[in-house]
């Protein structure tokens, strides 16, 4: 139950306290309320965290100051709730997603309990705030580093270990003489959490961007970051559309050999998936695509000289339609995959 996220935000909320507490300096709550709020995992989340944080803090002590002496004669509830709403007003311009609650907090704790005080109140919390934000910023950086690279690398390694295993599934669902690899079966709901994977590392995304400084956009671990999220879309979608097309069991012979070259294709593109985690988990600093590029097995290369047997018409239409819409998926795959070592191999050579 214990993780390194959570002991470097205890390690760096006491160690926040023992030096507020040995300066003597009033309000030293505030160090720890800023880590605790800050401490997100990753280096660019509390990045973000934390400027939101800092802003909502000085747009709530500038309306408290205004507030507090330009409403003077307006019944207390009345004056704070109209310094609230220019704070939710002002905080929506600046595109505030948490700051404005904290500027909130604020405007009515000062108000109601520090009101004959503001002039040291505002600073010191301001003060103790940046001083939070900072440590654990550093913290970030020196204990257990947690950067949101790492963090979206592991997550992607980790995606593309459970296609490998849905791959390799689905090969075994075809061709029944591969199911050695211990095949799970396989339906809608691996689908679904192969896209909420996907979904979990596009959340990634803000903090990455928080970290690499100024034109984000163009930095190659961004440019990384798209290829594989990409290449990762349209392979689940491999999934989805075999999961919703299952094959059939006793279909004539050529079918069956059209589905063991499928079968074949499945295994292949499963193995160089594993290549790919390879490199991901293996990497220092931006991973290397693999040495080698994708084969196709020789039965998918020489499956168009047997869609072109006569006997081939021997099966329902029904049947074929299925046959080559399983098809055009795996050789949608086998061009994603093409496509994403492609990408790859050019984006670090623009780094």
């Amino acid at each position: 139950m214990i993780n390194r996220n959570g002991l470097r935000t205890a390690f760096t909320a006491g160690l926040g306290n023992a030096f507020a507490s040995l300066s003597g300096v009033g309000d030293s709550q505030y160090v720890s309320l800023a880590v605790l709020a800050v401490s997100t995992g990753t280096y660019g989340g509390a990045l973000a965290l934390g400027s939101q944080r800092l802003l909502g803090t000085a747009l709530g002590s500038v309306l408290l100051l205004i507030g507090y002496e330009g409403l003077r004669d307006v019944p207390l509830p009345l004056a704070l709730a109209i310094t609230l709403g220019a704070l939710r007003l002002l905080g929506g311009l600046l595109k505030l997603q948490v700051g404005y609650k904290v500027g909130g907090i604020v405007i009515v704790m000062g108000w109601l309990v520090h009101e004959g005080g503001l002039a040291a109140w505002i600073p010191l919390r301001f003060f103790w705030t940046c001083f939070g934000v900072l440590i654990t910023l550093l913290a970030l950086r020196l204990f257990w580093p947690a950067r949101g690279l790492n963090s979206s690398l592991d997550l992607v390694a980790g995606l593309l270990g459970q296609l490998q295993s849905c791959f390799r599934d689905l090969a075994a669902r075809v061709d029944p003489s591969m199911a050695g690899h211990g095949a799970d079966p396989i339906g809608i709901g691996r689908y679904r959490a192969l896209r909420n994977q996907l979904i979990t590392i596009r959340q990634q995304r803000p903090a990455l961007l928080q970290e690499l400084g100024t034109l984000p956009q163009r930095h190659p671990a961004t440019l990384l970051m798209a290829n594989f999220d990409a290449t990762a879309s349209r392979l689940i979608t491999l999934v989805g559309g075999l999961v919703r097309e299952p094959p059939t069991l006793q279909d004539p012979q050529l079918v069956v050999q059209l589905h063991r070259a499928e079968a074949d294709l499945l295994e292949t593109m499963a193995g160089h998936l594993g290549l790919w985690e390879r490199q991901i988990r293996g990497r220092r600093g931006l991973p290397e695509p693999p040495e080698t590029r994708l084969q196709a097995p020789p039965s998918w290369q020489e499956l168009g000289r047997e869609l072109n047997d006569p006997t081939a018409n021997s099966a329902s239409l029904e049947l074929l339609e299925r046959i080559a819409s399983r098809l055009m998926l795996c050789r949608q795959a086998e061009q994603a995959i093409r496509d994403g070592e492609a990408h790859w191999s050019t984006i670090l050579g623009r780094s």
